[in-house]
């Protein structure tokens, strides 16, 4: 029983010892944090510099990707033909659109064949003085910026007072004769028309053509004349039916010749929604704008067409393809006309 009364004072001895040692070792440990933390100023200093490292690198940053974003709207402002399919497949096939003739394939540029293009609405021609001697052949002239008949000499090939107001008369005249300029006046001096890109061959076709258009000049001004282009996509522009009046689009600009009357209906495949005048009719809602008439209808006082009398190099060697007449097969067609 001593014994272990004796044992037990040596232990709570040697626990009482270890205690002590564990509270010195922690009492160093924690005097010599404190003399190696730093002080208020140097923690300080040292937080700008941090804050200095992150700020510089955030401008460096956004810098970066500023110079690539303007970067790359330039290359897409030098990138942008303005037409969807050339741009498309630019970014499809990066360096094909460098080579004029990517295999072989010779591209149509708007120089060429200005009738693959939308109207141009906002550019106008000068008269050529040395054969634009009318009137109305210096009207005719403005109008026909990007299109097949803008340098060509042009000719009247209908002229309702001399053929006849009639359908039949029209197409007799016209058919066959390429691509035309419809101009007419009404009866109150509004000046207007069409431009057919396709020509008239009256065999009841709802011609596709994305550069028709229509166009109405101010009465009694001199000013530009406001164009209608065609919306909606190409369909139906032009309506050729055999012995019928000549018509754009359903609505867009209808002539009935036998009674001299002309309608029109824009903003469905014919508009300009720059022009408050026409956007709904081509002869205007309200007297005094671009048109005199309150309706959509009025009537005409006289009405021609003129057609190209020349062609041009390209015209005269181009080879049709498969699909389209051959040389002589037209003509072969409509002897008995």
């Amino acid at each position: 029983m001593t014994t272990t009364m004796t044992f037990s004072a040596a232990t709570a001895r040697d626990d009482a010892s270890s205690l002590r040692t564990r509270r010195h070792h922690l009492r160093r440990t924690t005097l010599n944090n404190n003399n190696t933390k730093p002080s208020s100023s140097s923690s300080s200093s040292s937080s700008r510099r941090r804050r200095r490292r992150r700020r510089r690198t955030i401008i460096i940053t956004r810098s970066f990707f500023n110079n690539n974003n303007n970067n790359n709207k330039k290359e897409e402002e030098e990138e942008d033909s303005g037409d969807f399919i050339t741009n498309l497949v630019g970014k499809l096939f990066p360096g094909m659109l460098d080579d004029p003739e990517p295999a072989g394939l010779k591209r149509m540029t708007r120089e060429e064949w200005p009738d693959q293009w939308p109207a141009n609405c906002e550019e106008f021609l000068e008269p050529m003085s040395d054969i634009d001697d009318t009137r109305e052949l210096r009207l005719v002239r403005r109008v026909l910026k990007q299109t097949q008949m803008e340098s060509k000499r042009l000719g009247i090939a209908y002229d309702a007072e001399t053929h006849g107001w009639s359908g039949s008369s029209f197409h007799t005249q016209l058919d066959g004769q390429g691509c035309g300029l419809l101009i007419a006046e009404t009866t109150d001096g509004v000046v207007f028309g069409g431009y057919n890109p396709k020509g008239w061959v009256g065999y009841g076709e709802w011609a596709d053509a994305i550069s028709a258009f229509l166009f109405v000049y101010a009465r009694g001004t001199k000013e530009n004349p406001t164009k209608c282009a065609k919306i909606g996509g190409s369909g139906m522009a032009i309506i050729d039916e055999a012995g019928k009046s000549p018509q754009w689009g359903p609505d867009g600009l209808k002539i009935q010749l036998e009674s001299k009357m002309a309608a029109s209906r824009l903003g469905t495949y014919y508009g300009n929604d720059s022009d408050p005048d026409v956007s709904t009719s081509l002869f205007g809602t309200v007297g005094g704008g671009r048109g005199s008439s309150k309706s959509t209808t009025v009537r005409l006082k006289s009405l021609r067409v003129y057609v190209k009398l020349e062609d041009s190099e390209l015209e005269k060697n181009y080879k049709p393809n498969a699909l389209q007449f051959q040389e002589g097969e037209l003509e072969k067609l409509r002897e008995n006309d």
